[in-house]
């Protein structure tokens, strides 16, 4: 089935000043009208993301086009080319078709609830032949046809999708994304400019202050118009990074969007500028490098950093020799002026002043720090806050002795002690005659492989599995109340670019180690599942996040609940408390049948073959979880 584009329609849009509305400036691809908009062509539409948009372990592809909030809009092939691949997946992108045309790009339809015609019938004999729901798929150049404006699938919820919507990608030959709004689909209108919340102003050396204090420190903007101000200026000295919490908005949609292009300059010269036009897929992990993580963790506040950060190698920034890191001189003040523009050419900006500040020891305006005492990493520094009287005495073993002086004061109780890392690798610190141990194990490099021995975990780092150098902590400890143990590995606010792989050596035996893996806990106490292998009464496992872990036990089968057992259908709701879901198999009369999954409502269901050819005898599923723990269910048709 074809959909052919209103050629009147298109003219009249165009002449109707497109521009104007928010549309993009012509290109050669636009005039020619290279792609369909492939959910309700010609109809005005809204998205829910945007290409370059901040998510939480990488940046957004494409665009996610809304789809009514319902499954089973028809998704049509954007232009002329043939299917050069299909995957199925429980995860990511769910069911996903990739269509190659003729002017080297690929466009990709994801989430999808199911294909059609005979990419559709291939893939459910694939499942078949193979006996798995997973499929990767890859096709010749001549194998499926589409023509532009051909249903090539029903949209849906597939995968790793937060609710009904297309997500649909762009690439070039290299297969990197790039912007579909540049393609001049009338269907989105956006005369909305980019949203600006805070500015935030960090110190990137032991030397450096904002407001006289060594941190972090976030501002509030006020709106004005359309764009941003900060009313006072803002006193710095040193290195000082700047970092924006801003979003996109589109014309008559609640959503948050990416803003694809950032600059800044200082009065009127620009030193930043962040221009997300395309990336490749094996760089975007280096989004962890490109916002604060630390806030990530914290709040989920998506702040870009608006430098280069130590380890970022992402190469969609222009700079200055300071990679945008801002440090002035002088008593004058200073117009910082940071632009956002989006994919409409919409713009909006923010204003604010700085001016020189004294870095010496002086008393500090208070940020809701406590009276009591706090020891705090932040990059390469140790921060420490103390009470402040007149026999205090701050001491930082390396194991050398080395007793600080006050780098700065807030309010009348409370001093600020800082100690370059770099300067020695601190196993305590004495606070007034109180000793903490700090469990600082060993500085790791980033560029090298690293191995860190010890008699409770062995911990190997690959090369490039770090952003920035790592002062490893590592703790140990026996839980009394339930017998168990706990491994503390690194900071949870740093993050990791590769795996690393752990081995726990845990003090307690286990008499049935297969029963038993190791589960990442989260701060609320949740366990998950993170898996191991054993041997010699040790377990190895992968992961790319520091934090705390704990072997546990699962020895209870996964749960089934049939929805429908009917000749016609075969519905299951399939869970499991403690380590997950890891396989399931549906046979009927010993024959196997295929069962669509969703795991965000835990249900199976089954897809024939042949629909003329009803389910008969005995129905068998089995449901094993990754713990290795099985449940059989069966019944008679």
């Amino acid at each position: 089935m074809k959909l052919g584009r209103n050629v009147l329609l298109v003219i009249v849009a165009l002449l109707s000043g497109t521009v104007a509305k928010g549309q993009l400036e012509e290109n050669h691809i636009y005039r020619e009208n290279y792609y369909l908009f492939p959910i309700k062509p010609g109809v005005r539409n809204t998205l829910a993301g945007t290409m370059g948009e901040l998510r939480s372990s990488h940046f957004h592809s494409g665009i996610d086009i809304r789809t009514e909030s319902r499954i089973g809009l028809a998704v049509y092939a954007a232009a002329n080319g043939f299917i050069s691949r299909v995957a199925v997946s429980t995860s990511g992108y769910g069911n996903a078709l990739y269509i190659q045309h003729p002017n080297g790009h690929t466009t990709v339809y994801a989430h999808l609830d199911h294909f059609t015609g005979a990419v559709a019938e291939y893939v459910k004999e694939e499942q078949y032949k193979r006996k798995t729901f997973e499929l990767n798929l890859y096709f010749r150049k001549g194998q499926f046809k589409v023509s532009k404006g051909d249903i090539i699938a029903y949209g849906g919820n597939s995968g790793s999708s937060g609710g009904p919507h297309l997500h649909f990608d762009v690439r070039d030959k290299n297969q990197k994304p790039l912007n579909p709004l540049k393609y001049g689909f009338d269907e989105i209108w956006d005369r909305t400019p980019p949203v600006a919340h805070k500015l935030a102003l960090k110190t990137l050396d032991k030397d450096a202050r904002v407001n006289g204090q060594f941190g972090r420190f976030e501002f509030k903007v006020r709106r004005t118009g359309n764009n941003y101000v900060i009313d006072q200026p803002i006193e710095i000295s040193g290195a000082v990074g700047a970092e924006l919490y801003a979003y996109d908005k589109l014309d008559n949609s609640r959503f948050r969007c990416g803003i694809n292009l950032i600059t800044m300059s200082i009065d009127d010269k620009e030193i930043f500028k962040s221009d997300i036009s395309t990336f490749s897929f094996a760089e975007t992990r280096n989004i962890l490098k490109h916002m604060n993580y630390p806030d990530l963790y914290e709040t989920g506040e998506r702040f870009h950093k608006l430098y280069v950060d130590d380890g970022n190698r992402l190469k969609f920034y222009s700079t200055d020799d300071r990679k945008g890191r801002i440090s002035i001189n002088g008593n004058d003040e200073h117009v910082v002026k940071v632009v956002m523009t989006d994919s409409y050419n919409n713009v909006s900006n923010l204003k604010f002043k700085l001016k020189a500040g004294n870095s010496n020891l002086a008393k500090s305006t208070a940020y809701g720090h406590s009276s009591g005492s706090e020891i705090e990493l932040t990059d390469n520094t140790l921060v420490i806050k103390a009470p402040l009287n007149n026999n205090s005495s701050i001491v930082v073993y390396t194991p050398e002795m080395h007793e600080l002086q006050p780098a700065y004061v807030i309010s009348d109780n409370q001093a600020v002690y800082l100690w370059n890392m770099k300067d020695g690798l601190p196993h305590s610190i004495d606070i007034n005659g109180t000793n903490e141990l700090l469990h600082y194990k060993e500085m790791v490099k980033p560029d090298v492989s690293y191995r860190y021995y010890s008699d409770k975990m062995d911990i190997y780092f690959p090369k490039d599995a770090l952003f920035d150098t790592l002062y490893l902590q590592s703790l140990y400890s026996y839980i009394e109340s339930d017998k168990s143990e706990e491994f503390l590995v690194g900071d949870q606010h740093i993050p990791l670019r590769k795996y690393i792989s752990i081995t726990l050596k845990p003090q307690i035996s286990f008499t049935e180690p297969e029963k038993y893996s190791v589960y990442a806990i989260n701060n609320k106490g949740h366990a998950f599942y993170k898996g191991g292998k054993w041997e010699y009464g040790r377990v190895t496992f992968w992961t790319r996040n520091f934090g705390k872990f704990a072997i546990l036990e699962d020895s209870t089968p996964p749960r089934i609940t049939p929805i429908m057992v009917t000749p016609d259908e075969l519905k299951f709701k399939i869970s499991d408390e403690r380590s997950g879901i890891d396989s399931f198999k549906c046979y009927v009369n010993n024959e196997w049948v295929l069962m669509n999954y969703d795991y965000k409502t835990h249900l199976i269901w089954s897809e024939k073959l042949d629909i003329s050819q009803p389910f008969s005898g005995e129905v068998k599923l089995i449901v094993t979880d990754n713990q290795g723990n099985e449940k059989i269910y069966t019944s008679k048709l």
